[in-house]
């Protein structure tokens, strides 16, 4: 439970999907790789903030938390965006925001997992449920920037999107 879940699962969902306009598909990683050249669209799921609330009771007994009632913990995840376009392509102004355009359809449209599909901490083993991934989410990108050599064109956009998870504890 917690946030090997949550990163984990936006990884799984945005990593190898098909992006508009002929870009191919996007690389998406928790653990980055050494920077590359920015030629393959890429999202970095880096950073998280949450709470974690009481729905229900009993508090679990110490060491058996699946004695206890719901919680409910409130991730709020930034998935950050890189990608390097052509200056000289004909559609070049349209290409990073069908990116953002994308990835934000993609997690607004992610699957509901609850009691029957749950999920499962990679580090644990505990089960837990991903509810309202998509259902609030912002978003933020800034100008281009040139490379060195003027050919290039760096953009970056950064997703906070929010997830509920439900545990027992």
């Amino acid at each position: 439970m917690g946030i090997n879940t949550v990163q984990g699962y936006l990884q799984g969902a945005l990593n190898g999907m098909t992006l508009p306009l002929n870009l191919g598909t996007l690389a998406a990683y928790v653990l980055p790789p050494v920077p590359g050249d920015g030629g393959i669209p890429t999202a970095y799921i880096w950073g998280s903030r949450g709470v974690e609330d009481r729905l229900a009771t009993p508090r679990a007994a110490h060491g058996a938390p699946t004695t206890g009632g719901t919680k409910e913990l409130v991730h709020q995840v930034d998935v950050w965006l890189v990608w390097h376009g052509s200056t000289e392509h004909p559609q070049a102004s349209l290409q990073f925001p069908a990116i953002v355009d994308a990835v934000l359809a993609t997690l607004r449209n992610l699957p509901i997992l609850d009691a029957q599909a749950h999920a499962t901490d990679p580090a644990t083993g505990a089960l837990s449920q991903l509810m309202d991934c998509g259902e609030s989410m912002g978003w933020e990108y800034g100008p281009a920037h040139a490379t060195e050599d003027q050919r290039m064109l760096r953009f970056d956009a950064q997703i906070t999107v929010t997830l509920h998870e439900n545990i027992q504890a």
